[in-house]
């Protein structure tokens, strides 16, 4: 199993970008991801691992070792699904809703779900 701060290091490499340009891209100064790779900064904030997934074109759920039966959609299956609800009209409303919904209006949502699904 790689380090956070190998895949980080490996999938920079591979798209050919520089620390600074991986730096700029996400914000951050060239020392700050020189120190992700090197492991010095052990914890990185939520919003800077999405960065770095956006930029490095993979899920945050890459850089941990998450085994596939425990991941929910692939990016692709996440990506096309979120693309259909964006752009459907019919369907808009749940992608909208998605933004501004409460935790607890979740669990009402998740419960219709359940049990028109017999579960």
């Amino acid at each position: 199993m790689s380090s956070i701060g190998e895949k980080i290091y490996k999938l920079r490499s591979e798209r050919g970008l520089t620390l600074e340009e991986l730096a700029q891209k996400i914000g951050v100064g060239k020392s700050t991801v020189q120190k992700w790779e090197t492991g010095s900064i052990k914890e990185m904030r939520r919003d800077k691992i999405q960065a770095l997934a956006d930029v490095l074109g993979v899920s945050p759920e890459f850089f941990f070792d998450i085994p596939k039966d425990e991941q929910y959609y692939t990016d692709d299956e996440a990506r096309e699904m979120i693309e259909f609800l964006k752009n459907n009209k019919d369907y808009k409303v749940l992608f909208d809703a998605i933004r501004t919904i409460r935790p607890s209006d979740i669990d009402i949502v998740k419960e219709f779900i359940e049990e028109k699904n017999g579960n």
